[in-house]
């Protein structure tokens, strides 16, 4: 008797290795039994003031503190640490995506007055130097562009104000105009000995 050894066909193997039909159809979800998943249920806290009670509550137990103040001190900012919770929280079925999303302010005062009390340096975003960073939207050429060809009057009066404005001004002249700013004329008349 020959050892038959089933032959694998790479046409039905996609690029990664596994076959494409090997997964679950759309609408797999709807056959499986209702209230299968945590997030499925009534949500253990409905309000957000009771979860970030029940958060805090959690994070002073002693364990938990000393988890957060070591993820602080590797570097972990405050902001994946709240998402971390948030979603984790959601996930287990404790509260509702929205509920998720109100209390991320709260609990992350919260870890930030448990960084100052320890000192330690604490990164609030997660961004290189762990401050926010602003979305700049559209550039101005963009807006420009757009201006010139929807609202052509507005774009003409910016391009023509714009030519008479210098575009360096003087040393002096920015000097003068600063909150505490000195008259070029004193800076003139002072004397170094």
């Amino acid at each position: 008797m020959t050892d038959m050894k089933p032959t694998i066909n790479p046409q039905n193997r996609s690029a990664g290795g596994m076959n494409d039909f090997n997964k679950a159809p759309p609408g797999w979800s709807f056959t499986q039994p209702r209230g299968k998943w945590a997030w499925e249920k009534p949500p253990v806290h409905s309000s957000p003031a009771t979860a970030v009670d029940a958060i805090i509550d959690r994070l002073e137990t002693p364990e938990v503190r000393t988890q957060m103040e070591k993820l602080m001190i590797a570097g972990v900012s405050i902001q994946e640490i709240t998402n971390t919770i948030a979603i984790g929280g959601f996930s287990q079925g404790h509260f509702t995506p929205d509920v998720a999303e109100i209390i991320k302010g709260p609990i992350a005062v919260y870890l930030m007055s448990i960084a100052e009390e320890e000192n330690i340096p604490v990164r609030g975003y997660n961004t290189d130097d762990g401050l926010y960073e602003m979305d700049e939207g559209i550039d101005d050429r963009t807006i420009m562009t757009l201006m010139e060809k929807r609202n052509p009057d507005l774009y003409e009066y910016i391009t023509s104000v714009a030519d008479t404005i210098e575009e360096d001004p003087e040393p002096e002249t920015v000097m003068a105009k600063g909150f505490i700013a000195i008259a070029p004329e004193e800076v003139e008349q002072e004397e170094v000995v």
